[in-house]
Formats: structure tokens, sequence, C-alpha cells
């Protein structure tokens, strides 16, 4: 008898230090020295987990973590992702962490002005995301903003959802225009906006330069502006100055042979460009010109324009 109260009295204590280490093992800091993402694939088990944890050095007490996911209950609800890891997280931290499914957020900006064409290329450059896009979306349709994604999105739910943001933004927008506008649908109006995107890059200047682009709509004149030209001839996109033959190219979109708007959107116009379009400034300015410091000189009469334009070809001659 003595002998069992003996050896029960050693098994407890044995028990007892066991548990005691365990729960300083899985609560104390971890021995990961600097912080760390890891990807939890989907469909891996606890084992699978366990071994990932380990070989990136954030466990070093495998049996331990496992020990703790399963009496908690949490090891069938662990969750795939990408996964931020402190350094020093101690096992709990990181349990909970994959029990929660706190994956991680990245983040991607589309810039204002690019093409569709660009876009896809971009989003095909992006790390975490999978998959092809089926097909270039169609001009105009994609909004340019920050998007958030997780490790294993699609490029074509990206894409997806920068098409129902433009949709949403461009009907709410719509709804507040100003009347009598020159132009009939939602699709005129971000054809117009892609042609203020590119013509300047100034807050401060978008609603002038659409409304110079109304009142010439309202007067039947021809557009006129570059940016329609060089998207017309793909070999133009990167010339810095397009020459008297440039402008007199013939194509669908050149607005200085074109009346009225070109068929399709030039770019995919941001926010403030749309808004832009839909209310204009209430200007009497029919011309601008470039003034040398990133804006525009605005004129009422052609006269006046040409005074600027002169201006502006002794400001190109500047060394």
């Amino acid at each position: 008898m003595r002998l069992s109260f003996s050896g029960l009295g050693l098994i407890t204590l044995v028990a007892s230090g066991f548990f005691i280490w365990s729960w300083d093992v899985h609560f104390s800091s971890g021995p990961m020295k600097s912080d760390s993402t890891i990807i939890i694939p989907v469909g891996v088990g606890l084992s699978e987990i366990t071994e990932i944890l380990t070989e990136k050095g954030i466990l070093d007490q495998p049996l331990i973590f496992k020990l703790a996911a399963k009496l908690s209950g949490k090891s069938k609800t662990l969750h795939a992702g990408e996964y931020f890891i402190k350094a020093h997280s101690s096992q709990d931290d990181v349990l909970e962490l994959l029990f929660k499914g706190d994956i991680v957020l990245r983040k991607i900006t589309i810039p204002e002005g690019l093409t569709s064409l660009q876009i896809v290329k971009k989003l095909n450059l992006i790390d975490g995301l999978v998959g092809k896009i089926s097909h270039r979306p169609l001009e105009g349709t994609l909004l340019p903003e920050t998007y958030k994604y997780i490790f294993g999105d699609t490029r074509e739910s990206i894409v997806i959802r920068m098409q129902q943001e433009m949709a949403a933004f461009v009907q709410k927008e719509w709804e507040q225009r100003h009347l009598n506008l020159p132009f009939k649908s939602i699709e005129e109006a971000i054809i117009l906006a892609s042609i203020i995107e590119k013509e300047t890059g100034l807050a401060s200047e978008r609603r002038l330069v659409a409304s110079v682009f109304i009142n010439r709509l309202n007067k039947k004149m021809k557009l006129q502006s570059d940016p329609t030209v060089r998207y017309g001839v793909p070999s133009l996109s990167n010339k810095k100055r397009l020459t008297y033959r440039d402008l007199k190219r013939q194509t669908r979109y050149n607005t200085y042979k074109i009346p009225g708007l070109p068929p399709t959107p030039i770019c995919n116009p941001g926010k403030a460009s749309i808004i832009a379009a839909l209310t204009p400034a209430n200007t009497n300015f029919f011309y601008f010109v470039a003034n040398g410091t990133g804006g525009h000189f605005f004129s009422k009469t052609l006269k006046e324009h040409n005074k600027y334009v002169a201006r502006w070809r002794k400001i190109k001659k500047r060394p």
C-alpha cells in the first residue's frame, strides 16, 4: 500500500509539474525574434498547421500547441489565410489568431487615368492574387481607388469589385448632375470625365476644364483635346509633344477631326473628374493651354488664347 501511495504521489507530482511547465510554455513569450508573415493553406489540419508554425520558428514546443488546441476545442476551427505574427508571440497568441481568423488585409491602389489594359497589367503583377482576368474590361468601367484583398483572392474578383464600385458611384452622381448638360447618358458623362482626367491633374482645375468642354459641346465646337489624339494612336501615347501632323491623324478618337465626344472613354477616370463632368463650373471659357507650372491658362476668346499660347511657347524654349 505504501508503494502504491508513493507511486501515485509521484505520478501526481510529475503530472502537476508537466501541467505547470506546459502552461508556462503556452502563455510565455515565443522563440521568434522578429515579426513574420505565414500562409496557412486551405484544407490543412492541426498537424500541418503546427508543422508550418514550427518550421517558421514560431513554435519550439509543437506538442504543447497541439494539446492546447485540442483541449480548448479550437483545433477544428483554425482558419486558412495569411497571418501577421509579431515577434515573441506566445503559443496562446498564435492559437487565438488562427481561431479568430484575423487574417492580413492587403491593399492595392489603382491610380486615376489608367487604361483598362494598364490596370489589367498592374493586377497581373500583384503578389497574393491568383487566376487570370478572362477579358479586358471596357474602358471607363473601372473605378480607380484603393481596394483591400486577402491572399488567394482572384484577380477577376478585384475587376468585378472595381466595376461594381464605378457603376454605383456614377449612378449616385448622375442623379445630382447639373441640368441641361449637352449629353444624355451616363456613358457620355464617363467619356467626358476620362478626357478631363487626362487633361489636368489639379483638383482646382477639373471643373474649369469641364466647363471648357461643356461650352464647346454646346456651341458645336470640336473639343480639340490632345489626350484623345494620343489614345487613338497608341504609338503617340508616350510622345512628349504632339506635332501638327499628329493632330491631323484621322482616327475615331481625334477630337480635332471629329465632332462631339469620341466613341468611348480614353481611360478610367477618378471620382473627382466624374463629379466635374456632371457639375462643371459656370464659365465663359472656351480654351485652355498649359501655363508652365502644372496648371493652365483659361481663355474666353481665341485672341486671348493665342496670347497664352505664345507665352507657353516661350516657356517651352527656356533652358
